[in-house]
């Protein structure tokens, strides 16, 4: 909360008085170094919101995304002694046992944890060790805590309900919990070892005898950071083009390389790198890429995953109006909205989002998926639909890898390059259907619709008795709604009973003698006094139509009435 203040009054100082020059007191480069400083002593959770906002060039100025962007990984890091103490307690045993050589200056830090190179004893390998950060889960149980209390003072807000922040809350905390465990991350390593070889991609060995929850042991990649290109292409664009020279690297080449091998990370092999910013790419020779940080691999849903595929399909076949109607069926609920409305608002944007992907000149924020997808949501909010947290990952993964295509690819046009990959996938896919792996696949398939009617009879006898759960429970809802409108109407009945004895006896006072004898005895007197005055007939009318109206209140009480499963306490 500080922070935000000292940005407000920074903002609002820098308007009330002119900055002092390069490094002066209240320029935009004075407000970036002080936001990442703040970020960076928060740390945790802080330093990730900063990545995140290092990478959204299209929203923050440049001099304010330079400066965060060193938090991807130039955070400040650990003393190079508690690394060691670190891993001697993990490993259980020193750390000269385990590694010939082991440098205590860190050679990257950011925010969950620092790198530190090493030689194996054992083999000789080069490896770098990553090494979690002392009391990083307590400090993002904290932050995350934070969190949580911010969003229950938004929970008081009706307004904002449809944004289901719930969910987004849960897939915050399942990803954290998921990077704080290198266990994990080993193991999505040596997955994506094996699919990102057929893209090119080279992603680096774990040593898992060495790998804990806390440390993390894997083969040393010799390369340039994408980061350091970017910075050096901004800085220095002559010394940056003697490089690609020298290494024979073309960025459209590779930048088209990198798209490609994440939409078949993402939609073929369901394990997409998360967390894709400059930091965590490695720039080789002949156009090859490396990955090195696998602490954020999305595993998502496969009745989600199939619609996304099928969504992003239909996009790249420009069937604007089917990718509406597949994005609707995508959502937990839709409110009583104008979808047609917001049918014509949404294809609109997506047919202009086209037009401009293939002209010369246009920025890339504008071209790129996660620009279209931004004004997209802009839509979607405007009718509030609520958010798809599931692709909170998604997300996150293409607006980090924006921040590298944006130099290697600038006038990319995503249409054209998901036609290539769906184009690739339909290769791939006949080339397996004349392979012995897919014969036997066939024979499985077989095998499997041998056996569809003994698991289609046992499928129904599990489903037929969920199913009659399920009708049992809403028949006890049904019956509980009846029991309450029943005694509603029953309340009602007896409320007309007593207003239309009062009606004829005010009748009868007025208009015969015997009547307004035989209730003058009766504490009646001033009620009837207060009642207002009309004809005969008009009396009359009034008489028959609370009659009717009794008669047809208490036809519907029969009727709720209604006996089965749940309490009824008035039949």
């Amino acid at each position: 909360m500080l922070m935000v203040w000292k940005v407000i009054w920074h903002r609002l100082m820098a308007r009330l008085r002119a900055p002092h020059g390069p490094g002066g007191k209240y320029t935009p480069l004075r407000l970036a170094v002080m936001v990442r400083t703040d970020m960076e002593r928060l740390g945790g959770l802080w330093i990730k919101a900063a990545q995140i906002m290092a990478m959204r060039r299209d929203v923050f100025p440049k001099v304010f995304c330079d400066e965060l962007s060193k938090l991807h990984d130039r955070a400040t890091g650990f003393s190079g002694d508690v690394a060691r103490q670190i891993i001697e307690e993990e490993i259980g045993c020193p750390v000269d046992e385990v590694f010939r050589e082991f440098d205590v200056v860190p050679i990257a830090a950011a925010s969950i944890g620092q790198v530190h190179v090493a030689r194996l004893r054992e083999t000789n390998t080069k490896v770098a060790i990553k090494v979690q950060r002392p009391s990083i889960a307590e400090s993002l149980k904290k932050d995350l805590a934070i969190i949580a209390g911010y969003l229950s003072l938004l929970r008081w807000f009706p307004s904002l309900s449809w944004m289901n922040l719930d969910e987004m809350y849960q897939k915050l905390e399942g990803t954290l919990a998921d990077e704080l465990d290198y266990r994990m991350e080993a193991g999505a390593m040596r997955r994506m070892r094996r699919t990102l070889r057929q893209a090119k991609v080279y992603a680096p060995k774990a040593f898992s005898q060495y790998c804990t929850k806390r440390i993390l042991v894997m083969e040393f990649v010799d390369g340039v950071l994408m980061s350091d290109y970017i910075e050096a292409l901004v800085n220095d664009p002559k010394k940056a083009k003697r490089w690609r020279r020298e290494n024979n690297i073309r960025p459209k080449k590779l930048g088209e390389r990198l798209y490609l091998s994440y939409l078949k990370q993402l939609l073929t092999d369901n394990l997409s790198h998360g967390d894709l910013h400059p930091g965590n790419i490695m720039m080789l020779r002949n156009n090859r890429i490396a990955l090195i940080d696998f602490g954020s691999i999305a595993v998502l849903d496969k009745g989600w995953l199939s619609k996304y595929v099928l969504s992003l399909r239909t996009l790249a076949a420009r069937d604007f109006s089917k990718y509406v109607d597949i994005y609707l069926t995508m959502l937990a609920g839709i409110p009583n909205i104008d979808i047609e409305a917001m049918r014509k608002e949404v294809v609109r944007e997506l047919e202009t989002w086209e037009a401009i992907s293939d002209v010369k000149g246009i920025p890339y924020e504008q071209r790129s998926l996660l620009g279209g997808v931004s004004r997209l949501t802009a839509i979607f909010g405007k009718y509030q639909l609520p958010p798809i947290w599931t692709s909170l990952r998604v997300m996150r993964s293409g607006a980090a890898l924006d921040a590298s295509l944006k130099y290697l690819i600038p006038e990319a046009d995503w249409f054209k390059l998901a036609r290539k990959h769906f184009a690739r996938e339909q290769r791939y896919m006949l080339k397996f259907m004349a392979s012995n792996q897919s014969r036997q696949a066939l024979a499985g398939s077989i095998n499997d619709l041998m056996r569809l009617p003994a698991n289609l009879g046992e499928n129904l006898i599990f489903q037929g008795e969920l199913i009659r759960k399920r009708a049992m429970s809403f028949q006890a809802q049904l019956s509980k709604a009846a029991a309450v409108a029943k005694a509603a109407f029953t309340t009602l009945l007896n409320i007309g009973l007593i207003a239309t004895v009062f009606v004829v006896a005010r009748y009868l006072t007025k208009q015969h003698d015997v009547g307004r004898k035989a209730i003058s005895a009766l504490p009646l007197r001033d009620v009837f006094g207060s009642m207002p005055q009309f004809a005969p007939g008009v009396w009359i009318l009034i008489i028959i139509l609370s009659l009717y109206l009794l008669r047809s209140i208490a036809k519907l009480v029969k009727l709720l009435g209604v006996k089965g499963t749940g309490t009824n306490p008035w039949v």
